[in-house]
């Protein structure tokens, strides 16, 4: 496979993990704020009593002669939720301390760090003119934010596996059986969600190592930093000069007077 074949490979498939990304996250955010098909299933648990289903930011609730009736917690206080609802307060103010256990922060924090490294990649993996020190910023930059994202991503979907065991043990059960059912399905998609954001980072990773070895390569951008000149100044020496070939022969020919005078 030819380079720039590979290059497009690459980028195109970073590009097709971003979209999944971006478009698997949001299910799990807008899970129980509308009864729409497919959305209310997208829940972090249910009490089975009360027929109350609860994600993120929205709360469901069953209700006989209404059908399902679902409101996004953050824009209602708790007596307007029991009264939409038709709930006692006493369960939405349950389902409230329930759902408030569960981290909205870190699935957050991954989308803010996805999207900034996002924009640093886009300078890191640009064709400009660019110094050596500009292109290990932007590098680095690129790096740390994925990276980052993909730990959050992680400790989201730990996070929520950990809160949903912790529900269940304590809510106690009622006579009539388990008294929690957990969210099976959101609960897959956070896995998915820190899946696909892996592979997305490490194919970003690939390009920007390619980058790099091309830069290192051309001489842009050294392995390692080279060592400058020594700038001190050489002090002068100070060697006799070199006999003359006239001078040798003055001092041989003192030497064959001096002989001939102490031989008289």
């Amino acid at each position: 496979m030819a380079a720039w074949q590979e290059k497009n490979k690459a980028r195109n498939l970073s590009y097709l993990f971003l979209l999944l990304i971006v478009s698997i996250s949001v299910f799990p955010m807008v899970g129980c704020i509308s009864a729409s098909p497919g959305i209310y299933q997208l829940f972090i648990a249910e009490l089975n009593d009360s027929h109350v289903q609860f994600g993120y930011i929205g709360i469901c609730s069953t209700i006989p002669k209404n059908g399902r009736v679902c409101k996004a917690s953050l824009a209602y206080p708790p007596d307007q939720l029991a009264k939409e609802l038709k709930l006692p307060i006493k369960v939405i103010q349950q389902v409230l301390a329930l759902q408030h256990s569960v981290s909205l922060v870190l699935p957050a924090i991954s989308a803010i760090l996805i999207f900034l490294g996002f924009i640093t990649s886009l300078f890191a993996l640009s064709n400009g003119e660019k110094s050596a020190k500009s292109s290990r910023r932007w590098i680095a930059a690129t790096r740390t934010f994925l990276w980052g994202a993909v730990g959050f991503a992680f400790a989201a979907a730990y996070l929520l596996t950990f809160s949903i065991s912790a529900i269940e043990a304590i809510v106690p059960n009622s006579t009539t059986g388990q008294a929690v059912t957990r969210g099976t399905l959101l609960q897959f998609m956070q896995w998915v969600v820190f899946s696909v954001t892996a592979m997305y980072v490490i194919t970003v990773h690939y390009r920007l190592h390619r980058v790099v070895k091309q830069v290192w390569e051309s001489g842009i951008l050294p392995m390692k930093d080279e060592p400058k000149p020594s700038t001190s100044p050489i002090p002068p020496t100070t060697a006799a000069p070199p006999a003359t070939g006239a001078n040798e022969g003055a001092a041989t020919a003192q030497g064959s007077h001096d002989s001939n005078a102490q031989l008289v």
